[in-house]
């Protein structure tokens, strides 16, 4: 039997995500492997995805593995060593999910011969709708770029940042993003109700109103602004309505980005010192 071409280091809900849309893809299984402490973890994407189930210790690479570490950043240190030698011996790559971590960062871990890319998916990535941001240092030559995009790509879009300063911005705005939009949705919803609708109408009504948006202004084509012009009657309900969102909610959406990349530097930081 072959040795596995994509190893996943962790078996969370992220490696689950992208091994899903992986075997969506055609990815068989044997050609997956998950290498983690928690047997009841890996042993449940075996059963589910027909995945390899391995323990967490590092083994032999195949030469044109790419070896994908989705565990918590605050153990890296303690996890990388043990794969240097395998990662070394072959022209493998090694694609981190591991948010803050920087490339300078996983080379002092894993040697400077070893081509290594940082990524930050985010939680539509469950459904195949993920927004993906990926960062590599002119080391990564276009076929290792190719070959860790097409590992993303299984579960959304993908985009390449050319400063690796900008990913903590990436991070913040895409990473962080849902959450922000799923709280808006409570919002809205919360709003309809307190206009007498019906919570299940509400909630229906909010969340078909901003997938159409968000399709709308994909599919357009237009700075979100031109649409927004475009649905706006002067002095109609959605003007009245605009004029109160417009009070504050720029401002607000750049402290909230804002303070997500402080906190993301700021951990970022954390981690390094633990590791170190």
């Amino acid at each position: 039997m072959s040795e596995p071409r994509i190893i996943f280091i962790g078996a969370g809900n992220m490696a689950r995500a992208i091994i899903a849309g992986l075997r969506r893809r055609g990815i068989a299984g044997g050609d997956i492997a998950v290498h983690a402490p928690h047997l009841e973890r890996r042993e449940a994407l075996a059963r589910e995805f027909g995945v390899i189930s391995r323990a967490a210790e590092a083994v032999p690479v195949a030469a044109d593995a790419t070896v994908v570490y989705a565990a918590k950043p605050k153990q890296i240190g303690t996890i990388l060593p043990s794969w240097r030698a395998a990662l070394e011996a072959g022209p493998g790559i090694f694609l981190s999910l591991a948010a803050g971590v920087t490339s300078a960062s996983l080379k002092r871990l894993l040697g400077p011969k070893v081509p290594v890319l940082r990524c930050m998916p985010n939680t539509p990535a469950q459904i195949g709708a993920g927004m993906t941001t990926l960062y590599a240092d002119a080391s990564v030559t276009a076929e290792q770029r190719a070959a860790a995009e097409a590992i993303l790509a299984a579960v959304g879009r993908c985009l390449w940042l050319e400063d690796e300063g900008l990913m903590d911005a990436a991070t913040a705005l895409a990473g962080s993003g849902p959450a922000y939009v799923l709280l808006f949705l409570e919002a809205l919803e919360d709003a309809g109700v307190f206009q007498g609708l019906p919570r299940a109408t509400a909630r229906i009504l909010a969340q078909e109103t901003v997938l159409g948006a968000a399709r709308l202004a994909k599919e357009a084509q237009m700075a979100p602004s031109n649409l927004r012009h475009q649905v706006t009657s002067p002095a109609g309900t959605t003007a009245a309505a605009l004029a109160v969102w417009e009070e504050g909610l720029r401002a607000l959406a750049q402290r909230a980005v804002q303070a997500a990349v402080d906190r993301g530097r700021a951990l970022a930081q954390m981690t390094e010192e633990h590791n170190q």
